[in-house]
């Protein structure tokens, strides 16, 4: 089996091995033992070694199938720690350093929330019961992460036209116009115009936080395809690329 296009898997353990217990420098290596990958990526097929042995210097011949909420764990865990790329498919012996990019560029751009967008059926979705507090909390949902009202409906298990109708209320009265109004005033009369201006600066400063993450899950998504890009081109930039791996990791 080969670990790529250039060695087999027992070259290149022979390779690694020859550096880690013998001390063959990469150089030496590449001129004398006939080493055909560049010192980066050898370098990472080292440590992907170190870490998982033989499994992680292997290519499988079949595409790997990772679920949504692995997909996701993985995204997050790039946001919320410091590990690079390379070490979190490293950690994860995910076989490319690029699937593990490509999906923080998937996540932010909304294309892996696919799976729960809407399916025709929302229009004919049943209504089913919801509670005032609910109600809000789903309108605040769709303005504040600018979903659409099937999204919306789909992601929370209730009809279009609920969605739709809720929407409206809020922005025209406020949280008000979402009680059960059985028995009381109507609806056009719950909410004076001060009260209505208070109702719109929540939903924009609801739709602020959104923003501001999302610029920052902007930020990190171009990070990634400039890495992804130089990696891909073999390009060399002045401009200091993501740290591939800890240089303590390295001999």
């Amino acid at each position: 089996m080969r670990s790529n296009s250039k060695h087999t898997v027992s070259e290149l353990e022979y390779f690694i091995k020859l550096y880690l217990q013998e001390g063959v420098s990469i150089s030496e290596l590449q001129e004398t033992y006939g080493l055909k990958l560049v010192e980066s990526k050898f370098r990472r097929k080292i440590l992907r070694y170190k870490e998982h042995g033989i499994s992680g210097i292997q290519s499988s011949k079949t595409n790997n199938h990772y679920s949504q909420e692995f997909k996701q764990a993985i995204v997050e865990e790039y946001f919320t720690s410091d590990q690079t790329i390379a070490g979190i498919a490293r950690k994860y012996n995910i076989p490319s350093d690029a699937t593990v990019g490509n999906w923080i560029i998937k996540y932010t751009k909304g294309e892996e929330n696919r799976n729960y967008f809407p399916l025709p059926e929302v229009y004919k979705m049943k209504s089913r019961k919801t509670t005032t507090e609910e109600k809000i909390m789903i309108v605040k949902d769709c303005l504040a992460n600018e979903l659409s009202y099937k999204e919306t409906a789909q992601k929370h298990h209730v009809s279009y036209n609920n969605v739709y109708s809720w929407v409206k209320k809020y922005k025209e009265y406020g949280p008000d116009g979402l009680s059960d109004n059985r028995g009381r005033r109507k609806p056009g009369s719950l909410q004076t115009n001060e009260e209505k201006l208070k109702a719109e600066i929540a939903a924009l400063e609801a739709k602020n936080e959104y923003l501001e993450t999302e610029n920052a899950a902007i930020k990190k998504r171009r990070e990634v395809e400039r890495e992804l890009m130089l990696r891909k081109q073999g390009m060399k930039s002045n401009i200091k690329p993501l740290k591939i791996y800890n240089k303590k990791e390295s001999k």
